[in-house]
Parts: C-alpha cells; sequence; structure tokens
C-alpha cells in the first residue's frame, strides 16, 4: 500500500518542477527529465546537477565533486506560472553548453522567481520519509509576489544564493 508521500511522488511527470533540499540547506529547484516505475531523473535548475531520485523514497545520493549528497524532495507544491516561466528560463539558459552562463546576469523576473521560490517551497512541504503525518496536513498560504519588494537588498541576495549553494552532507 503506497503512503501518501509515495502517491504524490508518483503523481510527478517528466517537465514538472519540484524542489529537494540537501543537508547543508541547499535548494534544489528540480526538473524531471525522465520518468520511470523506480526512479524520477532530474536536473537543477540553477547548478544543473543531474539526480536520481528513489520514486517511492524521493530521496537521491548522488556524488558530487567526490562526495555523496544526500537529496530529499521536500515540495512539489505548484509554483505559479510566472515564476515556472522564469525558472524553467534559467534552466535553458544554465543548460546551454554553447554559451558562457558564468556570465549570465539574473533578470528581475529571475531574482523575483529565485526569492519567490526561496520562501515558497518550505511554506508548502512535503511530508518527508522520517516524518509521522496525517493525511489532513495542509500547506501554508503562498506568499504573495509583492512581499519582494518588502525585503533588504541583502534579504534578496541570501534567498537567491540559496539556490546557488554547493550541496553538502554538512554545513
Amino acid at each position: 500500500m503506497a503512503t501518501d508521500r509515495e502517491t504524490v511522488l508518483a503523481g510527478i511527470t517528466v517537465g514538472d518542477l519540484f524542489h529537494a533540499t540537501t543537508p547543508n540547506g541547499a535548494s534544489l529547484i528540480c526538473r524531471a527529465l525522465e520518468i520511470s516505475d523506480t526512479a524520477i531523473t532530474a536536473r537543477t535548475v540553477t547548478s544543473q546537477y543531474d539526480l536520481e531520485f528513489d520514486r517511492a523514497s524521493g530521496v537521491a545520493t548522488p556524488e558530487i565533486e567526490g562526495e555523496r549528497v544526500s537529496c530529499t524532495v521536500d515540495s512539489v507544491a505548484l509554483v505559479p506560472t510566472w515564476v515556472r516561466d522564469a525558472l524553467l528560463g534559467l534552466d535553458a539558459v544554465y543548460s546551454d553548453t554553447t554559451r558562457d552562463d558564468e556570465g549570465h546576469k539574473l533578470t528581475e523576473s529571475e531574482r523575483r522567481a529565485l526569492v519567490f521560490a526561496a520562501l515558497f517551497y518550505p511554506e508548502n512541504p512535503l511530508a518527508l520519509p522520517w516524518e509521522m503525518m496525517g493525511s489532513d496536513r495542509k500547506a501554508g498560504a503562498a506568499r504573495d509576489p509583492d512581499d519582494y519588494d518588502g525585503l533588504t537588498g541583502n534579504e534578496k541576495v541570501e534567498l537567491i544564493l540559496v539556490n546557488y549553494l554547493m550541496p553538502r552532507n554538512r554545513s
């Protein structure tokens, strides 16, 4: 019998965006590339890491710079269309191997989308494998995109940078 988590993970389809985290708090906005009965193959939007998540648990353990890192799907909440479009645009920029993505300067729309994602996904969690929760858990309301304008410049930078952290098993 499938758990609520397994049922939600089974609903991920090719092209979907979802979120995972690592022990050091790196925010991994992922795009599903392939789905099989046992795995979700995905790529992180900002750093272009290839990940293979177990379809039942939502856990991936890729080797990144010689270290095995645990990544866990923690949200599958649907972001607004404008955020999805901006994140898919970033994925296209960073996945284009013919251009120098080091020189990519984030647009205002991309900055807003990354800040939105950094606030939105933690507020809309999926039960983690080790949590015992009832199926009546409700996600919080999404923050209004206008919250972006109320953040200080440093707060915006910190929220954006969490999406570019190198995944690590320790802080």
